[in-house]
């Protein structure tokens, strides 16, 4: 087992200077007091435990406020919001985050997939977003990225499936299909409403 000798030195340094500290300041109350009483003057004995008594009180205060701000604090962390508002932080501090907040949502809009057909090329080149010191267009026919390729999303430039997200489209495609196959399914032949009395069973409409 480690034994924390710093902790232990730290602890009992700082407990005996303490004590020495505080006896040393009763130094001077009870100097006076003991003169107060010498020469029979007890009007300076309450002088002095009167204002001895009040700095204890607001000594008390102040320490009590400070573990009631340091409590108020830590049960602000974790934060439900950032503090990047103006007034929350520097002028020069807000500038900054907002530069790198513009900088992402441009990084981000690049990121999407585009149309990059013979269609595409004509529009909306003008269209610039600032990404670090360099100026670059959204819309470029031919990025410098690349032709990007998400899964599961596909390109906008596709001729016949154009920016479809296959995700949802596959969840939802077995009750497509059983919808489909109700909606073409044959009279059953067993069945002749000529003969029975029973009303014809319909397709279920949340199908």
């Amino acid at each position: 087992m480690r034994v924390p000798f710093f902790r232990i030195f730290y602890s009992t340094t700082f407990t005996v200077l303490g004590l020495i500290l505080f006896f040393a300041l009763l130094i001077t109350p009870a100097n006076l007091v003991y003169a107060a009483v010498k020469d029979r003057q007890i009007y300076d004995i309450f002088v002095v435990s009167g204002v001895f008594l009040l700095t204890l009180i607001v000594i008390g205060l102040l320490y009590a406020s400070r573990l009631y701000n340091n409590r108020r604090n830590l049960l602000h962390i974790p934060r439900d919001w950032s503090p990047v508002e103006k007034g929350d932080v520097e002028r020069k501090v807000r500038k900054l985050i907002a530069e790198k907040l513009e900088e992402s949502a441009a990084i981000a809009t690049k990121a999407r997939p585009r149309d990059l057909s013979k269609k595409a090329e004509g529009h909306g080149s003008g269209d610039r977003a600032r990404t670090g010191n360099t100026r670059s267009s959204i819309n470029d026919p031919l990025p410098s990225w690349g032709i990007i390729d998400h899964p599961g999303w596909s390109s906008p430039s596709s001729t016949d499936l154009p920016n479809i997200h296959f995700e949802p489209v596959i969840a939802e495609l077995p009750n497509l299909i059983e919808a489909k196959a109700v909606s073409l399914a044959p009279t059953d032949p067993l069945h002749d409403p000529t003969l029975s009395t029973a009303p014809t069973p319909l397709p279920d409409p949340l199908v």
